[in-house]
């Protein structure tokens, strides 16, 4: 893949990255997509908060067409390597609260949006992936007996967590009637990674 390198290279954004932006805008509004972006951003701002308090140093910072990727020094343990790979979905979560509790006393459809986006990327990255948060907090945990049972765990989880995120997108996307925001979305998502999660030391992405 193909980057934009930005402050001597410690920031890198996919060429693809401001096309995906743009059909998904084209697709939702600007309004709704900002809300969308917010919910994203504020993922790897729960990962940066999770680098910082465990020690760690960031070396890098990834834009992908959907999601993005923080590259870091080493994890001193696998207690902060698990804290670091949970740092995107504590964050969402908390926006999940925040976001419903505003819905509650305005009752503001971008409230009600910023609530469910926060909620999607919450539950989707704790599907235990290669390259999902909930793989790199799976990982971590297991890493504790040793890496290479970490690696058979994960591979066996990684193969259920395909099957669940395809059901996942199919029932959401049911739901939505086949929104075509979702739609891009998805299949934006659905892109494979160039970087391995079980590295659960040094990355951590949406």
């Amino acid at each position: 893949m193909t980057y934009i390198p930005l402050l001597n290279g410690n920031l890198r954004i996919s060429i693809f990255a401001p096309a995906a932006f743009w059909l998904m805008a084209a697709s939702e509004g600007p309004a709704p997509f900002a809300v969308i972006a917010s919910a994203a951003v504020l993922h790897e701002l729960g990962h940066l908060c999770a680098i910082k308090l465990c020690g760690c140093r960031v070396t890098r910072v990834t834009v992908y067409p959907f999601g993005g990727l923080i590259e870091h020094t080493a994890a001193p343990d696998t207690t902060s390597a698990f804290f670091v790979a949970a740092g995107g979905i504590a964050a969402n979560s908390l926006c999940a609260v925040t976001g419903a509790a505003a819905f509650a006393f305005t009752n503001s459809a971008y409230a009600l949006l910023f609530t469910f986006a926060s909620l999607f990327f919450a539950i989707t990255n704790l599907i235990p992936l290669r390259t999902s948060d909930g793989g790199g907090m799976l990982y971590a945990l297991a890493a504790r007996k040793s890496e290479e049972h970490a690696e058979k765990l994960l591979s066996r989880a990684a193969a259920a967590g395909r099957i669940i995120l395809a059901l996942l997108a199919a029932l959401i996307l049911w739901l939505s009637d086949f929104n075509n925001g979702l739609c891009v979305a998805l299949l934006i998502a659905a892109m494979p990674s160039p970087h391995a999660a079980n590295d659960v030391s040094r990355l951590s992405g949406i």
